[in-house]
């Protein structure tokens, strides 16, 4: 099916449809055309997926290794290990199904749906029916808020604009003009003669022909392009498979090791394999997986508290390893409600403050505050601005919203802010008497109104231009003046300064008379002359948190790239007034689409602000940054955006304006639509990065500490320093806890100001290089200890059960050393993290009650420990700590 409906004439469309303007369908003719193209629908979303949720848990590496050895376990005889690590598998799926399927069934709570009624034309007839069973061909009508029910060829427009953000993502309504012919090709934004599935009428009406519906839709071909776009995984995917083949090698040198060792030292060869498999096991730090989905499951409960509903765990650390921020402009930067913030009237320019559509806000020039009860032009010129507007400006559930134009909805707001509306000025007795709508033609809408004070006035606003060249007088200070060439030139440095702020401008003007009931008398009195009444500069603003928000990302190393379906000046003034990069050079996405990949790649690497982009050019620039190694979170609300969240390590959907597809097609939901909220997550999700580095850290220097441990014993020949249970108590009694603490750990000093790296490999040289100097130190202690019990004659069970607590209380305390990442352990913040206290407190109680309680004597192959030997063992803990404090107080200065 051909889709260059614009460019073609509507005969040739109707030819092609075989249809008919003024009878439309016949029934017979529907039924065909329904076998031929099916139901006007798209495909549904499928939902949560209960089993794909499930399997999400098990996939990852370290689970698959910790089955493995939960087997071998078994396998050996050893079901105590093996039923442990089946129940860390277990608790770790459970928490990490609750956690994500809880998310899931949050966003599919946000319903957004499209249009489901149409007014038709059939065989002559005017009937609705459900939009789902529209044809190609099929003639239909369009009001003011009407939803756009398939992309259509429009017959016929009168002051018809659409808001077509949700495809297109441009903030203002796009004028429609049923006889507008192209030649050349131009972007969907630019297509006036058409309108499109999902889009809603702001004003007017129309006549359209239904060229396309369902999957040949512009919609329903970018869900074909959502579903083309494969998800990649994480960088905490990677990371852990990473860390897992890591676990593989290390379990394959203990056994290798040791069997070798075995056989030469002359051990059995069945008892020398069966140990080095228990103690690879024992190498398998069982808690990672669990502390790793509590540590998200709590980051992502923060980020709820703050607005961002993440809907997979591993998305939570994602945002914090974010390098470039890819972000739409309207209502993410912007408030996406259209304010009038400022206007020109008696030779001045005046501030109007607050944002949106709520009326709160003051009057104010050259920085003085205006007294309204003495500014009578200004409130002239407020009310006329008012009163010639076709739109509604209503509260919901405690939220302005504006049926029809957001231009006018802009002017409504802010005639409420100096105390007046509508509907008080109609109370007051102006009663509307004749009007002319806006057209593409006019270029201005009046308005005639009868007054309290017996007169009759003509309201009017439109293109400054326009308005200018029909006012031959001006108000300034209560007086009609002449206008002359001085006060134009005035006016229009006024509106060039204004529009180059990327500023919507409107010229407001009035006349009185006395025949105005009307429109043949609004044009003549129009003819007649008018008076200039002010400049209205409207703009859909940043929000006031975005400026601070950008700045942080920036000292965080993060590049910030703006994405919009606007116009070029209105993305270069947006752009500019949030401190975005290259404000002053905007690419379009027809230079992205017309550019060779060389070139493609250039153009997106070298700048921040692109304009007029489709979802095709949204991919590619996706592509070129995730191609350059980089990191990257895409945000957005429109069905054009979908493809580029789902192709982002992070697609950020919009929870208050954003379209089901968008939500479904994300990552992380924001539930107040702000950029702000985005930079709050990345903070969080850099801290959960941190703290599952601190933790693994802590697991695998205290495992690793155990396998040097009886690592020695072996090659020196010594009874084994530790029984197989003994192992597995200080794996997951005494380590987990501490370790799970971590996971409250507060952030580290700076943390937004550190740059942002491509590759942050959990275990990199450093780090590999850290936790085995580690490891040996905390492993020296309790062998030194045990290696000077069986020299001065105590028994093997009790030099075995000091060593055993020695290395229980240096694993414990070794927390402190793992929750800061350089620097001293006892630092100012030491006092914050009260899961860390409790945990330690809670180990300590369950080491003694291992020593000194005799039902877990008999388990642990335990003995009570004499007062006179604790002096020995405290100082076995005191130096290892001693020792590493030190490196960690050396290496951060």
């Amino acid at each position: 099916m051909s889709q260059n409906y614009y460019r073609k004439k509507i005969d040739e469309i109707v030819k092609e449809f075989d249809t008919d303007p003024e009878q439309g369908l016949s029934q017979e003719a529907v039924e065909k055309k329904r076998e031929k193209y099916g139901e006007n629908k798209l495909r549904e979303s499928k939902g949560v997926s209960f089993w794909k949720i499930l399997l999400n848990q098990l996939k990852d590496l370290i689970i698959i290794i910790l089955i493995i050895a939960g087997a071998l376990a078994f396998l050996i005889g050893d079901s105590l290990e093996g039923f442990a690590i089946l129940a860390v598998i277990v608790f770790n799926t459970i928490i990490g199904f609750v956690t994500e399927y809880q998310a899931q069934k949050a966003v599919s709570s946000l319903k957004n749906v499209l249009s489901k009624k149409a007014i038709v034309l059939r065989s002559g007839r005017k009937k609705e029916i459900e939009a789902q069973k529209l044809v190609p061909g099929d003639i239909f009508f369009i009001k003011e808020g009407d939803q756009i029910p398939a992309d259509s060829r429009l017959i016929e427009a009168q002051n018809l604009t659409v808001n077509e953000a949700s495809l297109t993502g441009e903030s203002e309504s796009v004028s429609k003009d049923a006889e507008a012919q192209f030649e050349e090709e131009k972007t969907l934004a630019d297509r006036n003669n058409m309108v499109y599935m999902g889009t809603t009428a702001a004003r007017g009406k129309g006549k359209a022909i239904v060229t396309a519906t369902a999957e040949d839709t512009e919609i329903g071909k970018i869900g074909a392009m959502l579903d083309e776009t494969k998800e990649g995984k994480t960088p905490l995917e990677k990371r852990l498979d990473k860390l897992g083949k890591s676990l593989v090698v290390i379990t394959l040198v203990v056994i290798a090791i040791l069997t070798v060792l075995g056989i030469i030292m002359g051990r059995p060869v069945y008892e020398t394999v069966k140990t080095g498999i228990a103690l690879a096991i024992a190498a398998v730090p069982e808690g990672l997986p669990i502390i790793a989905t509590i540590t998200l499951a709590i980051g992502m409960k923060k980020m709820v508290e703050h607005n961002a509903l993440v809907r997979e765990l591993l998305a939570v650390e994602t945002l914090g390893s974010v390098t470039t921020i890819c972000t739409d402009k309207t209502g993410t930067i912007t408030e996406n409600q259209m304010t009038l913030s400022k206007m020109f009237l008696n030779d001045q320019e005046i501030e109007i403050s607050g944002t949106g559509y709520k009326p709160e806000g003051e009057f104010s020039a050259a920085g003085s505050k205006i007294d309204l009860s003495q500014a009578n032009d200004l409130k002239l010129a407020l009310k006329a601005a008012m009163l010639c507007t076709s739109a509604e400006l209503t509260k919901e559930d405690g939220q302005y919203k504006v049926l029809g134009e957001a231009t006018e909805g802009a002017l409504l707001t802010a005639g409420r802010k100096a105390g007046f509306s509508k509907e008080s000025l109609k109370e007051e007795g102006y009663q509307q008497l004749a009007g002319i709508p806006f057209s593409s033609d006019n270029m201005y809408m009046a308005v005639s109104y009868a007054t309290p004070e017996q007169e009759k006035q003509l309201y009017l606003k439109g293109s400054p231009d326009v308005v200018l060249e029909m006012c031959d007088s001006i108000l300034i200070d209560g007086e009609i003046k002449e206008l002359s060439e001085d006060e134009k030139d005035k006016i229009r440095k006024a509106n060039k300064k204004l529009g180059e702020e990327g500023l919507r401008i409107l010229g407001v003007a009035f006349n009185a008379g006395e025949n105005l009931n009307s429109e043949e008398a609004l044009k003549d009195n129009i003819e007649e002359g008018l008076t200039f009444l002010a400049l209205t500069a409207i703009i859909d603003p940043p929000r006031q948190s975005v400026k601070k928000a950008i700045e942080d990302t920036k000292k965080a190393g993060i590049t910030i790239k703006m994405l919009t379906g606007d116009q070029t000046d209105t993305a270069a003034a947006i752009a500019g007034k949030v401190g975005i990069a290259g404000s002053d050079n905007v690419i379009s996405g027809q230079q992205i689409s017309a550019a060779s990949d060389s070139e493609v790649k250039d153009l997106i690497k070298n700048n921040s602000v692109f304009s007029r982009v489709t979802p095709a050019n949204k991919l590619q620039i996706i592509d070129v940054l995730n191609e350059d190694q980089e990191i990257t979170a895409m945000t957005g609300d429109g069905v054009n955006d979908a493809p580029a969240l789902k192709k982002a390590d992070i697609g950020v959907s919009m929870g208050e304006r954003g379209t089901q597809v968008a939500r479904e097609a994300s990552d992380m939901v924001l539930l107040d639509d702000d950029f702000a909220t985005i930079v709050t997550a990345v903070r969080e999700g850099r801290v959960i990065f941190d703290n599952i580095q601190k933790f693994i850290y802590y697991l695998f220097s205290n495992n690793l500490s155990k396998i040097i441990y009886i690592f020695i014993g072996i090659i020196f020949n010594l009874p084994l320093p530790l029984i197989a249970m003994q192992i597995l108590w200080i794996n997951v009694v005494i380590d987990v806890f501490p370790a799970l603490s971590l996971a409250w750990e507060v952030e580290e000093d700076n943390i937004m100001e550190k740059e942002a790296k491509t590759e942050r490999n959990i275990m990199d040289k450093d780090f590999k290089k850290k936790v085995a100097l580690h490891s040996l130190i905390l492993a020296a202690g309790p062998m030194i200890l045990y290696v000077w019990a069986l020299n001065s004659g105590y028994s093997l069970e009790l030099s075995r059960t000091l060593s055993f607590s020695v290395l229980a209380f240096i694993q414990l305390f070794h927390v402190f050393n793992a929750r800061r990442k350089s620097g001293l352990a006892f630092d100012r913040t030491v006092l914050k993290n009260k899961y860390l206290w409790l945990a330690v407190g809670i180990g300590f109680i369950f080491q003694l009650a291992a020593i000194y309680l005799p039902a877990l004597q008999g388990i642990l192959s335990t003995v009570p420990i004499a007062a006179s030997l604790w002096l020995p063992g405290v100082v076995a803990v005191i130096i290892p700590m001693a020792i590493i404090q030190f490196l960690n107080w050396k290496s951060s200065n």
